[in-house]
C-alpha cells in the first residue's frame, strides 16, 4: 500500500475497489492525511439485461448511454444549497464531508418494457446467434394495437455495472441506430401500396418470366435458383416471396406512387421515440431509374431500421394506424408516490382498415406449406407474417459481401385478432441464411410463448385438441377461420375515373375488370358503369374520352 499511495491515479482506483472491510483495515493504520469519502454509484441489479436500452452513467452520475442519458435530467436529483463554516484556508469545517454531495432524490422512469418477456427474447436470440455462428441479433416485440414496446433486445449484450469493459460496438442499441436492406420483409408495404391506389387485387396475375428478368445490362432473380416462377397471383408473389414478381409490382405501382407511400409509413423518417440516436434510414429522392424501383420493391436499395419494420408491421396488425412506438409508461414521483402517464400524440392512418384485413390474410397465406414462412406458425394460432433475406452492404469497399447475408422475420399473433408483433433479424449467420431456416423459427418460440403466458385461446382446434403444426392442412383451416373472424369482404366499386388520363384510368381499373374499352381520345368525360356502381371480375367497362 505504502508504495502506491504515492501515485494518484492508481490509488484512487484501489480506494474505488475496496471492500468496506478492507478500508477499515486501512483506517486503523491512521496514515496522516488519508481518509476516504464516499460516493454513490449506479449499480444495475439486472446485470445485462435491456443492456443496449438503458445505457449506462459516468463516475459523476450523468448518464452517458441509452435512457440513462435521454432522461438524465428526469432521473438526476437537483442539487441542494448548503452553507458551511471554513476555516482561515478555506477548508468546510464538517465532521461528516457527505453532507457537500447531498442531493434530492430523482424522479423514477417506469417503461412499458416487460422483463419475463425481455427475458425471454434475449435467450431466444442468443440461442439463435449460437446455433447459427452468427455476428449478432435483434429483435423487438410491440403491443398490435398501440406499439408500445415490450421488449427490445440486441444479442451480445454486456454488463452495465462494467460498461466501459466493452466495446463501442457491443453497446450500440442496434434496433433503433442500425439502418440495413430489409430484404423481402419490404415487400408486403409494395403490396399495400399497390392496393390502396387500386392498382391491382390480390388475385390479379403477373408473369415472373421464369424467375430471371432483365433490366438493361443487368438481370434480377429469384433468391433461390431453383425458383422458375411463371404467372403468379399478387397473394404468391407474397408467400413465395418473388423478386421478379415483386418488381413488376413495383413497375405497375411507379416510382412516384411507391416512394410517397414508403414515406407515409415511416420510411425514410426519423421515429419519435426516446431513445437517443434514432435512425431515419435511407430512402432515396426521385426519380428512381428503372432498376433501383426493382431493387426498392424487394428490399434492397433502401435502408430501414428493425423498428420502423416493426412498426410498419403493426399499422397492418391494427387495422391501418402508425402509431408512435412508446417506451416509457409513465414519471413517478418518489415522494408523492403519484404516475404521471408519458403521452405521445396519436396515430395516423395509412391505409383503410379492409386493406390491412386483405393484407393480413394474404401474411397468413406465406406462412402456409406454400409461403416462405411456414416455420414460423404457432401450433393452435393462425400467425401472419414474412420471410427477409438480404445481402449485406460492404461499407467500405461498397457493393455487397460475398455470402453474409441479414436473416429476419417480421409478423404479427394471432392473425385474426393481433396483440404481438414480433420482428427478429440475424446477423451473418454461417451455412443456412434463408429467413425462412434462421429467423422464422425464433419468431414461432417468441410467439408461442407470448401467446400461452397472455392466455390466449387457440382457435385451430382438432380432435387432438390443438392441430399439429407440421400437418399440410393447418394453414387452410387457418384462412378458413380468420376469413370468419374477420369478416372479410372483397366488394369492388367503380372508381371516380372522371377527368383522369386513359394511362391513370387504366391503371386504376387494372385486375379488377376482365374487359376495358375505350371511346374517343383525351381524359375520361363517361364511364359505364357509373362511379360508385359496383363491379364484378367478370365485367366489362366502358370509357368515353374527349
Amino acid at each position: 500500500f505504502n508504495k502506491i499511495k504515492s501515485k494518484t491515479k492508481r490509488f484512487r482506483w484501489l480506494a474505488r475497489n475496496m471492500t468496506l472491510e478492507e478500508k477499515k483495515a486501512i483506517e486503523k493504520l491512521d496514515i496522516k492525511g488519508l481518509g476516504f469519502l464516499e460516493e454513490p454509484k449506479r449499480v444495475y441489479p439486472n446485470n445485462q439485461l435491456l443492456s443496449q436500452v438503458i445505457g449506462f452513467t459516468g463516475r459523476e452520475g450523468f448518464g452517458l448511454e441509452g435512457l440513462e442519458r435521454t432522461l438524465d435530467d428526469i432521473l438526476t436529483g437537483s442539487s441542494k444549497k448548503i452553507i458551511v463554516p471554513r476555516d482561515a484556508r478555506g477548508r468546510p469545517l464538517l465532521n461528516d464531508a457527505r453532507l457537500l454531495f447531498d442531493v434530492s432524490d430523482g424522479k423514477d422512469v417506469i417503461l412499458t418494457i416487460d422483463r419475463e418477456i425481455q427475458y425471454f427474447l434475449e435467450r431466444e436470440l442468443q440461442h439463435a446467434v449460437d446455433a447459427h455462428d452468427a455476428e449478432s441479433a435483434v429483435g423487438i416485440i410491440l403491443d398490435a394495437k398501440t406499439s408500445e414496446i415490450l421488449a427490445m433486445a440486441n444479442t451480445p449484450g454486456y454488463d452495465l455495472n462494467q460498461a466501459l469493459q466493452y466495446s463501442s460496438k457491443i453497446r450500440r442499441n442496434k434496433v433503433v441506430m442500425d439502418a440495413f436492406e430489409p430484404g423481402s420483409t419490404m415487400k408486403t408495404f409494395v403490396v399495400a401500396a399497390g392496393l390502396t391506389h387500386k392498382i391491382f387485387k390480390p388475385s390479379t396475375k403477373f408473369d415472373c418470366e421464369g424467375g430471371r428478368l432483365k433490366i438493361g445490362k443487368r438481370w434480377i432473380t429469384e433468391a433461390d435458383a431453383k425458383h422458375d416462377f411463371q404467372m403468379l397471383t399478387v397473394t404468391e408473389i407474397l408467400a413465395k416471396s418473388s423478386n421478379v414478381g415483386s418488381a413488376k409490382l413495383g413497375f405497375a405501382i411507379t416510382d412516384k406512387t411507391l416512394y410517397e407511400f414508403l414515406k407515409t409509413m415511416g420510411f425514410g423518417e426519423k421515429p419519435d421515440v426516446m431513445i437517443p440516436g434514432a435512425t431515419s434510414g435511407i430512402l432515396q429522392a426521385l426519380p428512381w431509374n428503372k432498376h433501383l424501383l426493382s431493387n426498392i420493391s424487394f428490399g434492397h436499395g433502401i435502408s430501414t431500421s428493425a423498428l420502423q419494420i416493426a412498426n410498419g408491421y403493426a399499422a397492418v396488425a391494427n387495422g391501418g394506424f402508425l402509431n408512435i412506438p412508446k417506451i416509457i409508461r409513465g414519471i413517478k414521483d418518489p415522494q408523492s408516490g403519484e404516475v404521471t402517464p408519458f403521452e405521445v400524440p396519436e396515430g395516423q392512418r395509412v391505409i383503410s382498415e379492409s386493406i390491412a384485413s386483405t393484407l393480413t390474410l394474404m401474411l397468413t397465406q406465406a406462412t402456409s406449406d406454400e409461403g416462405t414462412g411456414a416455420a414460423a406458425r404457432v401450433a393452435g394460432y393462425p400467425v401472419a407474417g414474412k420471410t427477409g433475406t438480404a445481402q449485406k452492404v460492404d461499407p467500405i469497399k461498397g457493393g455487397y459481401f460475398k455470402n453474409k447475408y441479414i436473416s429476419s422475420f417480421a409478423g404479427f399473433a394471432p392473425a385474426h385478432k393481433p396483440q404481438f408483433v414480433i420482428y427478429i433479424a440475424v446477423d451473418d449467420p454461417k451455412e443456412n441464411y434463408y429467413g425462412s431456416e434462421v429467423a422464422a423459427p425464433v419468431f414461432s418460440k417468441v410467439a408461442s410463448f407470448l401467446l400461452r403466458r397472455s392466455g390466449v385461446a387457440p382457435v385451430l382446434i382438432s380432435d387432438k385438441n390443438v392441430i399439429d403444426n407440421t400437418q399440410a392442412h393447418v394453414q387452410n383451416k387457418a384462412l378458413e377461420s380468420i376469413k370468419k373472424l374477420l369478416k372479410h369482404e372483397s366488394s369492388e366499386v367503380m372508381p371516380d375515373i372522371i377527368g383522369e388520363s386513359l394511362r391513370d384510368a387504366v391503371n386504376k381499373l387494372r385486375g379488377r375488370v376482365a374487359e376495358v374499352q375505350i371511346k374517343g381520345s383525351g381524359q375520361v368525360v363517361k364511364v359505364s358503369p357509373d362511379v360508385g356502381a359496383s363491379l364484378n371480375p367478370d365485367q366489362k367497362v366502358i370509357i368515353e374520352l374527349k
